[in-house]
């Protein structure tokens, strides 16, 4: 049976020294060992792990062998459960509507993130803020549940990218192009995803892009996925992108450069470049 470390490893986080307790702990996660975006809960025999950069989704952990709880120990971890999951539940409700209400409020137009991203005659939905807002939604039924907000810090001379707190990240994704597509191409971020679909369009391909936002909701989407498949791993240095392709079971490419993606090969070696290799994957 799975122990918790290994479990909290499986869903990305990096706990480097376990220990019960009363209270909720932060650590690394896989895709980004510096931080502390993993939180996790642990009382030496039950507990759930959380990535709240890949929207805080909760994943229970029971292991029921390890003790022999009594009934009401059973019964009190029943409650908790159920009182997270309907907390967690009309949270994602509420993100829904703000996500709605965000987007209602934007205009169509191109922005100086697209600029720096090499993709002048793009546009994306920008707020009076100046803020990009790039809809999340269900890969399945299309819902709208949240969007990724990108928006520039003066003060640290940088964009920021952040999903609306409280939103269910998991299933989402945003599809350029037809949804009837012969083939499907997954990838990561919305730069990325906007260079993959310019190239497929300059190869003239009956195919769409699924832009999945993070390297974990890339290996879950394409378990939903039906036809023809692959993905534009980024090639990171920690190899995260390299290994949630190899999860999906599709054929796969990256750039030759460590610490690219598709958009990266755009700007550096023009759009050529990305459909090559698109077209190189597409014949492995």
């Amino acid at each position: 049976m799975m122990d918790f470390q290994s479990f909290a490893m499986a869903h990305g986080l990096q706990i480097n020294r376990l220990y019960p307790a009363d209270k909720v702990q932060r650590c690394p996660t896989a895709d980004k060992p510096r931080s502390k975006n993993g939180a996790f809960f642990w009382d030496g025999f039950k507990g759930w792990v959380s990535d709240w950069a890949q929207g805080g989704e909760i994943n229970w952990f029971d292991n029921p062998k390890e003790k022999t709880l009594t009934d009401a120990d059973r019964k009190a971890w029943a409650q908790r459960k159920q009182a997270a999951t309907q907390r967690q539940s009309e949270g994602w409700g509420r993100a829904a509507m703000q996500a709605s209400l965000m987007l209602r409020d934007t205009e169509l137009k191109t922005h100086d993130y697209l600029i720096y991203k090499g993709l002048p005659d793009s546009v994306g939905l920008v707020n009076e803020a100046n803020d990009l807002l790039i809809p999340m939604r269900n890969f399945e039924t299309n819902a709208l549940q949240g969007v990724q907000v990108v928006r520039w810090l003066a003060d640290e001379c940088r964009y920021e990218k952040k999903m609306l707190p409280g939103m269910r990240a998991k299933g989402c994704v945003l599809r350029l192009g037809p949804k009837q597509a012969a083939e499907s191409f997954l990838c990561e971020g919305w730069a990325t995803g906007l260079s993959i679909d310019l190239a497929l369009r300059l190869m003239r391909l009956n195919a769409c892009v699924l832009i999945c936002f993070s390297d974990s909701n890339m290996a879950h989407v394409a378990s939903m996925v039906k036809g023809r498949a692959f993905c534009f791993a980024d090639n990171d240095e920690s190899g995260a992108g390299q290994r949630a392709a190899e999860k999906t079971g599709f054929k796969y490419c990256m750039s030759d450069v460590l610490g690219n993606d598709a958009n990266d090969d755009h700007k550096e070696f023009g759009l050529m470049a990305v459909a090559k290799r698109l077209m190189e994957v597409r014949l492995k």
